[in-house]
């Protein structure tokens, strides 16, 4: 009962306070809340590197010990549960697509946004290239609720805040969404995978070529984004994608909780940067990852030239803590839901593809 009241009176206080680490309803009057993104992976999100010129090893304690101590900012370091995953990857002695060092994660809670609901963080810490010291820590912060297809700027004001209490004084890069313009990697031809395989990428994996596009880190954990272009209005692409959605194959479409928004857009109007229209989120179980620990999948739809033209922006990250590499699955499972609409898959972040970016 003890440890239970200090609880309730540690919530109480830090939804009492002004959070100086959120963004809440006037993002422009907050400082590091400028940089608004839009369904950049489905629901908002935020990758960012920074160079720094301590160890992988004194990045990570830094980091962890950062997250650790700013609680009363509804940061949290993420732990425990099964399986799991230590941070320390250097047993393995990864040396691409870079030399990676830690893994963590952590959450971010706001006042309306906490718990299960609040933001995901994932962090990995490689070692610079050439160097014998120095490393590149890489952000990531993701909208967790589904619907959230805006963040107010909370994504970027998270990590810059982060930054800021860690006295990092090098510029941020952002390396995929906080409200920057899509990149288009070049695309590549698509393996013939008509052969049956099953939704997760287990020990056959070798075999499947949808299993092939392994990633390693891109979103801190692994994940993968890909848009597909359809001659179908958004509702019907919308309606379709629900369909698909079936435990069959592994897919869940997640609805309901509180709050509970709804995957219609078309009542804001949204013009901007696309013409959004409909929002929707799903999760894919595998054997070993499954319900709390299952892939997390958001989908954004946005209206194109017509009526009955638009975009399926598709998005999987790994969800669970220390999820470094996923061996093809962020992009199996997208690529199994784009076989429902016989369409390409054009890549747009993760998915294997090694993005550069000019570190300060």
């Amino acid at each position: 009962m003890a440890k239970l009241a200090v609880l309730i009176g540690h919530l109480c206080f830090w939804l009492g306070r002004s959070n100086p680490s959120v963004c809440g309803s006037k993002p422009d009057e907050v400082s590091g809340c400028q940089m608004k993104d839009m369904g950049s992976c489905g629901n908002a999100c935020c990758v960012v590197e920074v160079g720094l010129k301590t160890t992988p090893e004194q990045t990570y304690e830094l980091t962890k010990k950062t997250l650790q101590d700013l609680s009363e900012d509804g940061f949290t370091y993420v732990t425990g549960g099964e399986p799991n995953p230590g941070d320390d990857l250097r047993p393995y002695n990864i040396s691409s697509p870079e030399m990676f060092k830690f893994i963590l994660q952590g959450r971010h809670d706001a006042p309306k946004y906490y718990g299960t609901n609040g933001d995901i963080l994932n962090f990995a810490i490689y070692q610079r290239s050439g160097a014998s010291s120095g490393s590149v820590l890489r952000m990531f912060s993701l909208s967790r609720i589904h619907g959230a297809l805006g963040d107010n700027g909370q994504n970027y004001k998270s990590l810059s805040f982060l930054a800021e209490k860690m006295q990092i004084q090098s510029q941020l890069a952002v390396k995929h969404g906080c409200g920057a313009p899509l990149s288009s990697p070049p695309k590549e031809l698509n393996e013939d995978s008509s052969a049956s395989f099953p939704s997760y990428c287990g020990g056959d994996a070798s075999k499947d070529p949808d299993c092939a596009r392994k990633d390693f880190g891109s979103c801190g954990n692994a994940c993968c984004l890909v848009e597909l272009q359809l001659n179908q209005s958004p509702e019907k692409v919308h309606q379709a994608l629900i369909d698909g959605l079936t435990p069959s194959n592994g897919f869940s479409y997640v609805t309901g909780g509180q709050p509970d928004p709804a995957d219609d857009l078309r009542p804001y109007n949204i013009t901007s940067p696309e013409k959004f229209q409909f929002i929707a989120q799903g999760r894919h179980d595998a054997p070993k990852y499954y319900g709390t620990n299952g892939d997390i999948l958001n989908f954004a739809i946005y209206q194109t030239s017509g009526a009955s033209s638009s975009v399926l922006r598709m998005f999987s990250v790994s969800r669970i803590h220390g999820a470094l590499g996923d061996n093809g699955q962020n992009y199996k499972s997208l690529s199994l839901l784009a076989k429902t609409f016989n369409a390409d898959m054009n890549v747009k972040y993760g998915c294997g593809l090694k993005s550069e970016v000019n570190l300060v």
